[in-house]
């Protein structure tokens, strides 16, 4: 059944005309895609606006023992676990379909985050919110390579861009919840947060399991369009040898190369600049919360137009891609530095515009890298390398603020402490160099490997 012209004409207009190609089911599993990925990462934040509220409950008073045990233990063990979750999902997705495998991680990630309200002392609440790590490890892998199916390398930046704009914007609601509920009640508000965080994905995951298919792997590849679904299964089986392929492709490593080092910067903004503003700047709770969640509108603006610039300018010139988003990481650090020393300004209007122009700023890179994964590497090797790239940039929401914490506990001093985290953006930037050198020659190589493989194929069958 054919879509309505005037949807058709909407799709288009938002960058989204592919979908209509695959009739009105792709555009109920993108959307129900969407709203998983913005409730998975809702509950991210959540702790951010109420660290001393949640170790209040729990008998902790020490700031150090506040900054380790909420900031720095929570977010390793969740990263452990997330880690393992999101390189072994690259895995079985080769093996199994990618729908119950969805399924199952939102179930694993979200009724540990849902238990978390619950939780009655510290150890149960770092028990539970490690195994929240099942749904981000396991989703992210997931997620994009699905996206990476409804979509060529025509719109992919401007996909990415949607589903890097939910997730972004699930953390920015769990921010404004948390802050909102723990302000009002600082006892057990937070509680509600990872309730009221939690329960909506078990309805998108319903709605996705029953009424949903999942794209053909590699159905978007121009290479593999006339191979029949049968044979194209084959096409995309993954073997050791395409392991293997992943990290001979130079692109690959540049990403690594800069998701290492930029986790770190992250791990401060998303984890300790609610505190930060609280009690460095004097702000009441509800104010530094509403700080946050300037810098937060400025993520999700940063998030979407960076995917349709992206797009616009790899449609232009691909070699421009990796110099806009080397620049943007490598500009964000003055405005980002900035935030931490800001003295008696804070709280003022240039204050706020800082807050937003800085979330623009230091966004516009992660639709476009993402995208980049997609355009480098055949259907069969995208989730694994979204697997292992999760443990160096989105996994690195946890790593980050770890590593952020280890810097306190060597200088005491947050305002030095959390200056030298945001200065990791620097080889994160300088990374892009790498990347801009390799990019064209690694995705050409890509499809010309697809038409030999269909060939193949095609004189087998």
């Amino acid at each position: 059944m054919s879509q309505p012209t005037s949807e058709k004409s909407l799709l288009r207009y938002f960058g989204l005309g592919e979908l209509a190609a695959h009739g009105g089911n792709a555009i109920l599993a993108f959307w129900m895609i969407m709203g998983m990925a913005f409730f998975l990462f809702a509950d991210q934040n959540l702790i951010a606006p109420n660290l001393r509220n949640i170790a209040g409950s729990f008998g902790i008073t020490d700031q150090n023992e506040i900054d380790w045990k909420l900031g720095g233990l929570i977010p390793i063990c969740f990263f452990v676990l997330g880690g393992f979750v999101s390189v072994y999902m690259g895995y079985l997705t080769q093996r199994f379909p990618r729908k119950p495998l969805v399924i199952g991680t939102v179930l694993l990630g979200e009724i540990p985050c849902l238990l978390s309200g619950f939780a009655r002392n510290y150890d149960e609440f770092l028990i539970l919110r490690t195994l929240t790590g099942f749904g981000l490890g396991g989703s992210f892998p997931l997620l994009f390579s699905l996206v990476g199916d409804y979509f060529s390398d025509k719109s992919r930046s401007t996909a990415a861009g949607y589903l890097s704009l939910s997730m972004g914007l699930g953390v920015g609601l769990g921010q404004l919840v948390g802050g909102t509920l723990g302000t009002e009640d600082p006892i057990n508000g937070w509680r509600q947060s990872f309730i009221y965080m939690a329960a909506p994905s078990f309805l998108f995951m319903l709605v996705y399991g029953l009424f949903c298919k999942e794209p053909a792997r590699g159905g978007k590849e121009k290479e593999l369009a006339n191979v029949s679904a049968d044979i194209n299964s084959e096409s995309v089986r993954l073997t050791w040898k395409d392991i293997r392929t992943i990290f001979a492709t130079k692109s690959n490593i540049g990403i690594f190369m800069q998701g290492i080092p930029g986790c770190v910067p992250w791990g401060v903004f998303f984890v300790f600049l609610n505190d930060y503003y609280e009690f460095q700047y004097g702000m009441p709770k509800d104010s530094a919360s509403a700080m946050v969640i300037f810098a937060a509108v400025g993520i999700f603006i940063g998030t979407f137009f960076g995917g349709i610039v992206g797009q616009k300018i790899y449609d232009t010139n691909k070699t421009l891609l990796p110099i806009f988003c080397g620049s943007m990481i490598l500009i964000g650090i003055l405005p980002t530095v900035y935030l931490l020393h800001a003295g008696s300004v804070a709280g003022s209007p240039a204050f706020i515009f800082i807050n937003i122009l800085t979330g623009i700023i230091i966004s516009v890179t992660g639709p476009n890298v993402r995208a980049l994964i997609m355009n480098v590497n055949p259907p069969k090797s995208r989730s694994s390398m979204f697997a292992l790239y999760n443990l160096t940039d989105n996994l690195g929401n946890g790593l980050g603020p770890a590593m952020a914490a280890l810097i306190l506990t060597v200088l005491p001093d947050r305002t030095q402490a959390f200056t030298i985290a945001i200065l990791f953006w620097i080889p994160c930037g300088l990374a892009w160099l790498y990347i801009l050198k390799n990019f064209k020659h690694d995705e050409q190589k890509m499809h010309e490997e697809l038409a030999a493989e269909a060939s193949r194929i095609k004189r087998t069958a």
